[in-house]
């Protein structure tokens, strides 16, 4: 893909992250994909507030003695009254609500960033929850950030400020690139904005040296003018505007031929120069709500649902022709049943295989016929206790669970909160159904791995708990982006805060990384090969050496606390032996191409030497 098409997806991931949040307001009785107020937890409905008793995170393994079994999660299938994401009522709002979206003018676009921006801000609420407005900006100005007093009483600023603060606080570029970026001190907040947003697309470098060479300035701007700049650029690379039309061509005229470029990326014909402002509208609709729900629209259908306040029946129709070949037709089918009859005939709104803490009911089916398996679970709140069949075990580790040669049975996870005096209890239950071939053998022999002692309380954290680990093997880039998913969409979707290992964690609290390992039993350790790749091995039995005394909350907290930190150093030598790696294997290839040119040269020297002598024998 081309660089210019990888900006230009970037800059309408961030329009459409905006409807993406935005119409989740309408849909009230079930979560939106990402809902600021609730981190750390999925839920499939939307509630005033959490049920403290609730089970934050559930990892189910079928086999904890093999290397492949160590890192394969099974998929949690939720039985549920209603297994979907959405209703009739709030898909329709939801529709609707693009509907108004998807215009064309700049403001709409300025809308979209400043949207994305509070999602962002919102994000410090998270990691550092008692920071306020003025806190922030004070901290950024320590930082060299310019922030007036105008601009801590703008609303849209106050927004930037947050956002902003954010990213710094929690170094969102580091965590992408692997290296630290730096905002001259004495820059103005909404530039700094910018230049941290350019930086985490990637277009930096070559957005300023577009801007130098056809404005002569170094300067990307304020927002309007990276919205505009990005958007030119990327109409240039695509031969959508001449380097002579660059320096005179209007705003409104770049924002109708990013439409026009988005129209035929979506597979519609348009005349570029004789297209009518209303025929720019009406296919920059059809592609862009084909494009977000992923389906083949007509215009002029659309135009005319568009006026009868149907288009959510249209785009339901068109789901259903070409997921399941079914013809819908409005005389026979009402709305709702339409809506209903594409639940049950497609899967474009089933829940996810996974855990929600509002499901209390899950199918799990097993590869092999096993004795036992490997449970998992995570309170929302730390001073709750979780018993699984009665039995009460220790929180973020997993708990050895026997299983009886039958086909289905049953697992409860029962967690129970006391707050003042106030006792809540959810009852989660695993239906689990064996498998009929017996099990491979293990690939990590030599010791059976030992579970984490029996405790009085359960973590409320999995990574305070040490549960995961972080084992980068490559610095991580930003992705490239193509459709929606953006990097806006990476960005607000999953990084959250700050775990109390330093760790950036999403919404489930999984650390942020390349690659993330899972903690392995006792006994076992991850080791750096020579070829780079990281392997589970057995080393012994350290369970005397691992397997501290939870005396009181004191020693409690200092054995958390050595385990984190020999986490990290162990993940920080391990990254070191990485780099060191690459680096004397770059060094090993150079010197090779340095011997080869100085071979080659010698043999040219020597033949011309040759030539040189036979031609004055001749003479």
């Amino acid at each position: 893909m081309k660089k210019s098409i990888k900006i230009l997806s970037f800059f309408l991931a961030v329009i459409v992250i905006f409807g993406s949040f935005s119409v989740s307001a309408f849909a009230k009785e079930f979560a939106p994909t990402f809902d600021i107020s609730n981190p750390g937890i999925q839920t499939q409905y939307l509630y005033d507030s959490n049920n403290p008793s609730w089970v934050r995170k559930l990892v189910v393994k079928e086999d904890m003695l093999s290397t492949q079994g160590i890192f394969t999660e099974l998929a949690l299938y939720p039985v549920t009254d209603y297994p979907y994401t959405n209703d009739a009522k709030g898909f329709n709002a939801e529709v609707e609500e693009y509907v108004e979206t998807y215009t064309l003018d700049e403001e709409s676009q300025r809308a979209a960033y400043i949207y994305f921006l509070e999602q962002v801000g919102a994000l410090s609420i998270i990691s550092d929850p008692s920071a306020s407005d003025k806190s922030k900006a004070d901290w950024l100005r320590q930082q060299g950030i310019v922030i007036t007093a105008e601009d801590e009483a703008d609303a849209d600023k106050v927004l930037m400020i947050s956002a902003l603060y954010a990213m710094m606080k929690n170094d969102l570029y580091y965590v992408y690139t692997g290296e630290h970026l730096t905002i001259p001190a004495g820059t103005p907040l909404e530039e700094a904005i910018v230049l941290y947003v350019s930086a985490l697309s990637g277009n930096q470098s070559s957005l300023s040296s577009f801007i130098s060479k056809f404005f002569g300035s170094n300067s990307l701007g304020d927002l309007e003018d990276y919205i505009y700049y990005t958007s030119l650029m990327a109409l240039y690379t695509n031969g959508y505007v001449s380097a002579k039309e660059i320096a005179t061509i209007t705003r409104q005229e770049v924002y109708r031929r990013v439409a026009i470029m988005a129209i035929r990326d979506y597979g519609l014909a348009i005349d570029s120069e004789n297209a009518t402002t209303e025929e720019l509208q009406k296919k920059y609709l059809t592609a862009m709500l084909g494009t977000q729900y992923s389906v083949k629209l007509d215009p002029d259908t659309l135009e005319k649902t568009a006026q009868n306040h149907s288009v959510a029946y249209y785009i339901l129709q068109r789901m259903a022709n070409e997921d399941a070949k079914l013809t819908i037709s409005q005389n026979k089918y009402s709305y709702e049943a339409c809506f209903k009859l594409v639940t049950q005939k497609t899967n474009r709104f089933d829940l996810k295989n996974e855990f929600y803490s509002d499901i209390y009911e899950y199918n799990i089916y097993l590869e092999n016929n096993r004795e036992t398996i490997s449970i998992n679970p995570t309170a929302l709140n730390s001073n709750s206790v979780i018993t699984i069949n009665g039995t009460k075990i220790s929180g973020g580790q997993y708990a050895k669970v026997s299983l009886l040669n039958v086909e289905k049975q049953m697992i409860n996870i029962v967690c129970k909160n006391t707050d003042n005096g106030a006792t809540k209890t959810s009852t989660y239950k695993l239906n689990i159904f064996q498998g009929t071939t017996p099990p491979p053998d293990s690939d990590l022999t030599g010791l059976i791995p030992t579970y984490g002692t029996t405790q009085s309380g359960t973590g409320g954290n999995s990574n305070a708990n040490g549960t995961y680990a972080e084992v980068t093997l490559t610095i991580p880039g930003l992705p490239y982006v193509s459709g929606i998913n953006g990097v806006a969409s990476n960005l607000a979707g999953k990084i959250l805060s700050l775990n109390d290992k330093g760790q950036l964690v999403d919404q489930q609290g999984n650390v942020i990384s390349q690659s993330t390992f899972e903690t392995l039993p006792e006994g076992y350790k991850y080791v750096l090969t020579d070829d780079g790749i990281i392997q589970a091995v057995f080393v012994g039995d350290t369970t005397d050496a691992t397997d501290y005394i939870y005396g009181d909350e004191e020693k409690d907290d200092q054995a958390r606390k050595l385990i984190i930190i020999v986490s990290v150093v162990i993940c920080a030598l391990l990254i070191l032996a990485l780099i060191i790696t690459l680096i004397l294997t770059k060094k090993k290839g150079k010197t090779k191409d340095e011997k080869t040119k100085a071979r080659r040269a010698k043999e040219k020297a020597k033949k011309a030497k040759q030539e040189a002598k036979a031609a004055r024998k001749s003479k």
